[in-house]
């Protein structure tokens, strides 16, 4: 009876092992068990589409599985690059907007050729959606190539995505770590019923085993909300409406345009909307009723900071701003590549004190007092 009591011990431990290992963030159990075939091997997959591939001047539609329209790719901002490269391509074609966007992914659009956000977001998610229809407005506002500019704006989303993919790559180990210290107390109850104990009926005598248990309990759930504050905490909040990195690729495509300094926040502002928009747009009045640099700016936004700098410049001293507004972009993303890196390193850290004031407490409680107990009494009326 002991022998199968620790067989079977053993082999819930092994299960729950193999199920945190797959949880999310890791492997799917069908990836690690069934080998890779045409469906699920890119390399085979790339081969197979040849086939399936449309042909020249036929209209790429949305991917359709089960009746229901489903999203287009599932990598760190692949899915816009496929959308905004479809419709690009029909746009060099000679289609116009509104053809395009309804040709390529079967979005409406109104009669100024903007795509339906709503549409799009069904597809994009709303942040991209957003991204991409405030792109669309600003080239048919200012009169910039529209293809050139859902290029240059899928490609600065695709690295926005990248840039939050490397975030949670980060913290994923942490993470993990939290998830691991909650199920130390169950391992301890199922080694000691491994070892012959009898930990539940222990916990459940109305005694000292379930005083125990239940301390042991409100640790643990305590530790846990502690453990899933820190990590939001080291994660932050995702910033609503359209990034900062966006914003400084329409900018710069107003500029391109032959627009100036006032012209391309206001042009730029009425297309995103929102406080970000409200701003930009009472800053662009600002300089053309004559405030200075300093007092348009007065009471901007810390995310519009970069914005700020890299269009100085171009403003008092008449320089060329693209090359800055690029710098801008690229210091922002290593800013958040260095700040994600540097959260998920302290993370790693903090996450001992849930462990030491929480987890090995109710480890104690849950996982070994029972079974010390239950040890005790079958020595005693053993």
């Amino acid at each position: 009876m002991l022998t199968i009591a620790q067989s079977l011990g053993v082999g819930l431990l092994v299960a729950v092992g193999v199920r945190l290992v797959l949880a999310h963030g890791g492997r799917r159990l069908r990836e690690v068990l069934v080998p890779p075939g045409p469906e699920t091997d890119p390399a085979r997959a790339g081969a197979g589409a040849e086939t399936s591939r449309p042909r020249a001047g036929v209209g790429f539609g949305p991917a359709v599985r089960g009746g229901r329209t489903s999203r287009l790719g599932t990598g760190a901002g692949g899915d816009v690059r496929v959308v905004v490269m479809q419709v690009v391509a029909l746009l060099r074609a000679g289609a116009s907007p509104g053809a395009a966007w309804s040709r390529a992914v079967g979005v409406g659009a109104d009669l100024a050729g903007v795509p339906d956000a709503a549409g799009l977001a069904q597809m994009l998610g709303a942040r991209h959606a957003e991204a991409v229809v405030a792109a669309t407005r600003l080239a048919l506002d200012v009169g910039a190539p529209l293809g050139r500019v859902l290029e240059q704006v899928a490609g600065t989303l695709v690295a926005e995505a990248e840039s939050r993919a490397e975030r949670d790559a980060a913290l994923a180990g942490p993470r993990t770590t939290g998830r691991l210290l909650m199920w130390l107390p169950v391992a301890g109850g199922f080694l000691g019923w491994a070892l012959g104990a009898d930990p539940v009926g222990t916990a459940t005598d109305g005694g000292v085993g379930t005083v125990a248990v239940g301390a042991g309990l409100v640790l643990l759930v305590a530790g846990r909300v502690w453990s899933d504050r820190l990590v939001a905490a080291a994660r932050g909040a995702d910033d609503s409406g359209v990034d900062v990195q966006v914003l400084l690729e329409l900018v710069a495509a107003a500029l391109r345009s032959g627009a100036g300094v006032p012209r391309a926040l206001e042009a730029t502002g009425v297309a995103i909307g929102g406080p970000d928009g409200a701003v930009l747009t009472r800053t662009a009045h600002a300089l053309v009723l004559g405030a200075s640099w300093e007092r348009a700016w007065a009471d901007v936004p810390t995310v519009l900071h970069p914005m700020v700098r890299a269009l100085r410049g171009a403003w008092l001293d008449g320089a060329a701003p693209g090359d800055a507004l690029r710098a801008a972009g690229d210091e922002v993303r290593h800013e958040r590549r260095s700040t994600a890196r540097t959260a998920a390193a302290r993370l790693g850290v903090r996450l001992v004190l849930p462990l030491g004031a929480c987890y090995l407490p109710a480890f104690v409680l849950v996982g070994l007092v029972p079974v010390l107990l239950a040890l005790g009494i079958d020595l005693l009326t053993g």
